[in-house]
Order: C-alpha cells, then structure tokens, then sequence
C-alpha cells in the first residue's frame, strides 16, 4: 500500500483514494487524475482490504476502485464507504457495473478514457451526482424496466393488436402495416383505434412511448423518426 499525507488548505483541491492493483494501471490513472490542478490523490491501495482504514485516515471527496479488484464480497463492502464510489475498469464490465451501481457507487469511466473524462467523471461523483458513459446507462434503464412488473393494461391486447403495436413502434405506416399482415388499410386502423382504448392514450406516438417504458417493445438500434408515430390517416383519440 503506498500512502501519502500532507499538511494542505482543505479547500485547495479535491482528494481522492485510488484502489488499483496493477502497479501500471495505478501510476497511469494518477498521472490522469493529477494532470486536473483541483485534484490530488492522497492515498493508494491495492487492495480492498485497507481501503476502508485508509478512507477514515484520509477523509476523501471520492473513491477511486477498479472493478477487477471486486469479489461478490467486496461488492457488498462498497456500500459502506462513507465517500462516494467511481468505478474504473473496460468496455466489457458496463453489465457488472450496471450491477454495481447504488446511492454510494455513482459511476463509471473506462480506463482508456482521457485525463479529462476521468478527472471530470471523480469531480461529479465527489460532488454527489452520477457520471456513467452511455453503454452503460442505456444497460441500467434496460435492467430497471426488465425488473418492473408490466401493466396490467397490455393484457387486455389482442394478440393482433399486440402485432400492430409492435409494427407502429418500428415506424411503420398504416399501409405498410397493411400490406405487411395482408390486410385492408380499414382494419388496421380498426386495431389501432381499439388498442388506443385500451391504452388509454391519444395517437400512436404515446401508445409506442407506453410500450418502450413499459419494456412491451424493443427500442430499435436505429432511432425511429417521430413523424412516422404522427397521423397518416390514422384514428386519433380525442379523449384519452
């Protein structure tokens, strides 16, 4: 464990804990973080082991920790630091991390990121708000809808209507959807008028927003246009 201590202005920089193993990866993420004027790190371990010991002797504004160095164990002792968590680590552990995260562990960064992204994402931890790359965050909102329970309201969907909802999500057109089942135009909009009921919502745009956050549907990998969700000729509730 290498440990440093000195006589300072408390206000002069933000203090940070560094919890790497690699002796390589440790010197490299100092020399990120201390390229930032207002940060210092006071301390290093390269265990978690003494982390805890050495966050009470330090008093820092955040915690570095790679998340390599994390059994389930340690996973659970993160919880009780007293400071705020930054989770360092590679592109492959944004599901873990998405785990991982809790009112005391409040972000990630990867180590291949710039002196400037690491040093940004500890003074916005230290300052108490979240700081995750997008990977990771889109893993966090699709792990939070997967756990809600859906509403009782889609059961009420005939499976054709289910199959229409799924079709308008993907952008897709009353014509479209049409010729796509192999029916008239007139009773797709049958459908969608009835799923509208169902749904107790407006017009298409806000029958395919319920489904996205409810998890019905899949957000595409390419992002829909909302024009395409808007009245072609489509039933459009006037009371909800």
């Amino acid at each position: 464990m290498a440990f440093e201590r000195e006589h300072r202005p408390a206000d002069r920089w933000t203090e940070v804990v560094l919890a790497e193993q690699g002796p390589l990866d440790r010197a490299e993420t100092r020399r990120k973080l201390e390229r930032d004027p207002a940060l210092r790190v006071s301390a290093e371990v390269e265990s978690l082991a003494s982390l805890r010991a050495v966050v009470r002797a330090v008093s820092p504004s955040a915690v570095v920790v790679a998340v390599d160095l994390l059994g389930r164990a340690d996973e659970a002792a993160l919880a009780g630091l007293v400071v705020p968590v930054l989770l360092i680590g590679g592109p492959e552990d944004g599901d873990r991390v998405a785990r991982l995260l809790s009112p005391r562990v409040r972000g990630f960064v990867c180590r291949s990121s710039g002196a400037r992204e690491l040093a940004g994402a500890v003074r916005a931890v230290a300052a108490g708000h979240a700081s995750l790359p997008p990977a990771v965050a889109g893993k966090l909102l699709d792990t939070l809808v997967r756990d809600q329970p859906r509403p009782a309201v889609f059961d009420q969907l005939t499976q054709r209507e289910r199959d229409v909802l799924q079709y308008i999500s993907q952008g897709m057109t009353t014509a479209e959807i049409a010729a796509e089942m192999v029916v008239q135009t007139s009773t797709i909009k049958s459908h969608i008028y009835h799923l509208l009921q169902k749904l107790r919502v407006r017009d298409r745009t806000q029958a395919v927003a319920l489904a996205y956050r409810s998890g019905i549907v899949q957000v595409p990998a390419q992002p829909t246009p909302l024009d395409r969700f808007a009245d072609d000729g489509d039933v459009r509730l006037t009371s909800a």
